[in-house]
């Protein structure tokens, strides 16, 4: 089968598909213009990473006698919309679906959660839960630090980075010894720049890392912290429990809500309840610090979730889903 990545381009998903038997070439759309779709394809895979209206409807995007999947790499809806920005968000979403179900724009519809399955299901679209995956033989657990490792990624509203800034000092206030390490670009930076500046021997921080210094702190570390507002999926989820690093999430639609087992491979806590994600931090550090063999059972438990979400397997979903698609049209 020969398959066209608009606009997606991950390697390991692309390398497991071609072993597979699949032809695949993957492009990027630059600006408003059209792309046509050479009648050579069997299907189109076409990545959607925000939430624009107009480009999101053929013939302004995707001339094509093939079918087209349409992947929502962003959220269908944010929840619980904080700025003003999040609400015009949610409206363009509102006006959006209905107009794919009228004019009957895609085959499928790709949702990396199962929020965004639900409400596509109810609403009558022919569509597909498929979690992103992670490369298992790259994240993996490794000698661990002296001290207990804190990993926070991405300093922005989204990811709550205000929130960080709340939670470092409280955990901090009761176990000084912990460190935390920032790492990430965004337009918030200076929010690591006050936690750097407040507490110079607990906080590092690392702006545009190096891939393999990214593997290399993740396999190192002991606890990802993710206070995030809403996500799609959230990758680094799936890629802290391949490295045997349990996560501290809010309850969102995403990877904290379809990946982690709460109490398993880390906590799950109310959304956007500060006190409560200290709470969780402070216990594995307890942990970690009174019980090692605990500690590491749960560790373990993480790497072994994380498996099921290896790029080879989420590529046979990806398979079945687009010979599903082939066969209806």
């Amino acid at each position: 089968m020969k398959l066209l990545f608009i606009n997606y381009s991950q390697t390991k998903l692309i390398e497991a598909l071609v072993k597979r038997g699949y032809s695949v070439v993957s492009i990027a759309r630059r600006g408003y213009k059209p792309i046509n779709v050479p009648r050579e394809f069997d299907i189109v895979y076409y990545a959607k990473f925000a939430p624009p209206l107009f480009d999101d409807i053929p013939p302004y995007n995707i001339k094509s006698k093939v079918p087209v999947i349409y992947g929502l790499h962003a959220p269908l809806f944010i929840p619980h919309a904080w700025r003003a920005t999040n609400k015009v968000y949610n409206i363009i979403s509102a006006l959006k679906i209905p107009l794919f179900k009228f004019m009957k724009l895609y085959d499928a519809f790709h949702a990396l959660n199962t929020n965004d399955y639900v409400i596509l299901n109810r609403m009558g679209f022919n569509s597909y839960y498929i979690p992103l995956g992670v490369d298992t033989s790259l994240f993996k657990p490794g000698a661990k630090r002296e001290e207990f490792s804190v990993v926070f990624v991405s300093p922005r509203f989204q990811k709550g980075v205000d929130l960080l800034i709340k939670i470092v000092p409280a955990v901090l206030k009761k176990a000084p010894n912990i460190k935390f390490i920032l790492t990430g670009i965004g337009f918030l930076h200076n929010y690591f720049k006050a936690l750097k500046d407040s507490f110079t021997s607990n906080v590092e921080v690392y702006e545009q890392l190096p891939r393999d210094k990214f593997v290399e702190i993740f396999s190192s570390s002991h606890l990802l912290l993710f206070p995030s507002r809403w996500e799609s999926f959230g990758l680094v989820v799936v890629e802290a429990l391949s490295s045997g690093m349990p996560v501290v999430a809010f309850d969102i639609p995403g990877a904290p809500r379809d990946v982690l087992i709460n109490g398993i491979t880390g906590s799950v806590v109310k959304p956007f309840d500060v006190g409560a994600m200290v709470g969780e931090v402070l216990k594995y550090y307890k942990i970690w610090e009174d019980n090692p063999d605990e500690f590491a059972r749960i560790s373990d438990n993480c790497r072994h979730r994380a498996l099921n979400f290896d790029w080879n397997i989420i590529a046979y979903h990806f398979d079945k889903m687009f010979k599903a698609v082939v066969e209806e049209r």
